[in-house]
């Protein structure tokens, strides 16, 4: 794709959203532009220290590259479950690492240092080169073979003057790779951060098995992982409401109307002293509702506040976040995390499942000599 089709469909793209912004009114585009202004933000942990050490570690490695030995600064990866926040917080340190930034060389032609490429499922070798052919700009044609594509890869990243390769959902080179391909891929992911002429660094971001993937004998030795873990329900409850209150109070700049240390229902009215582990039952809930992930809790801490801005309200309820797992999740009213008694008890992820889904399920897992254990999970 030339510069002159990027601009023209940069160009077309604005056109069609500054449409859009003429025909909503301007009370209704404040709104939208506030809300965008509170998803624009970004809430650090500690675990973006180890992410911006590593990825500053993957920029020392290109001053003063290692030869002919393995070197753990040319991979980097990410790994943690889905709603953990990690391509938002790879994106966030890469816009702010100055190397990583875009530039005019020498000829006037601007460069991006960084590309970032979606892995495709199934993540075959040929796909894999053809994924990052068309990050490049490069429509390769339909005929291209595995070898070639991943030669032409090689020589345009040293034209176009890429040094770092993004590629999220990385998970998807062993999911369903047979031993070959996983192997052919993995030696390519090596090749490329060895190249003698231009070498590359990358950066995989992904899910479980890529933890697997990455044992490989040629991996191994070349990478530094950056474990985006899972938090606890009950030793992150103050990290959980901190990050409640920046964004409400001072991403927002609205008001919280919920007890976040209501012990809950479990409290006995005598009791002057709760067990700590039955105080903060909101939080507990949200994490709950979140599967203990610390990018989905962000999600819907953000997705409620936005309910209470279209409801024209400068304050954050219960009620708030009811509405948002309710449309998040498809839950039945008696089901919603944020009310029901058992709420320990209810699966977010299978609460959009009705009673015709779970009899799909069950039939299905039937007619392969298999028996459900819990309705919408698959046994392992």
């Amino acid at each position: 794709m030339t510069q002159f089709q990027k601009d023209y469909d940069a160009k077309r793209s604005q056109a069609a959203i500054d449409r859009v912004r003429g025909l909503i009114g301007d009370n209704r585009l404040a709104l939208a532009d506030r809300i965008a202004e509170l998803y624009d933000k970004y809430i650090p942990l500690d675990r973006d220290v180890l992410l911006r050490e590593a990825l500053m570690a993957s920029v020392a490695s290109l001053t003063t590259p290692i030869t002919g030995k393995p070197d753990k600064r040319r991979i980097v990866a990410v790994c943690g479950r889905s709603g953990a926040g990690k391509t938002t917080a790879v994106a966030k340190h890469v816009e702010n690492i100055k190397a990583m930034q875009s530039y005019i060389d020498d000829d006037g032609v601007e460069v991006h240092p960084v590309i970032f490429i979606d892995n495709p499922s199934p993540s075959t070798p040929r796909l894999a080169a053809i994924a990052g052919l068309e990050a490049l700009g490069h429509e390769p044609r339909d005929e291209i073979r595995e070898n070639e594509a991943w030669r032409l890869f090689r020589r345009l990243l040293k034209v176009h003057k890429v040094r770092w390769v993004v590629i999220d959902e990385a998970q998807h080179a062993i999911e369903e790779a047979t031993i070959r391909e996983a192997k052919v891929i993995g030696n390519a992911f090596k090749t490329l951060t060895q190249m003698r002429d231009w070498p590359v660094r990358l950066i995989l971001i992904g899910v479980p098995p890529l933890a697997s993937f990455l044992a490989r004998k040629q991996l191994y030795n070349r990478r530094t992982v950056v474990p985006f873990d899972s938090i606890d329900a009950d030793g992150s409850t103050e990290v959980i409401r901190s990050v409640l209150e920046t964004i409400v109070r001072e991403h927002a700049r609205m008001e919280i109307r919920i007890d976040l240390e209501e012990p809950g229902a479990s409290r006995a009215e005598d009791d002057d002293d709760p067990d700590p582990k039955k105080k903060y039952e909101f939080l507990k809930r949200l994490m709950h509702a979140c599967d203990a992930e610390f990018g989905s809790v962000v999600q819907m801490i953000r997705a409620a506040v936005e309910v209470a801005i279209l409801a024209e309200r400068e304050h954050v309820t219960v009620e708030d976040f009811m509405k948002t797992y309710a449309s998040f999740s498809g839950c039945r009213p008696s089901k919603n995390v944020f009310k029901a008694d058992n709420w320990e008890e209810l699966e977010p992820s299978t609460a959009l499942l009705r009673d015709d889904d779970r009899a799909w399920e069950e039939a299905r897992l039937k007619s392969k000599g298999k028996s459900a254990t819990k309705y919408g999970v698959r046994p392992q």
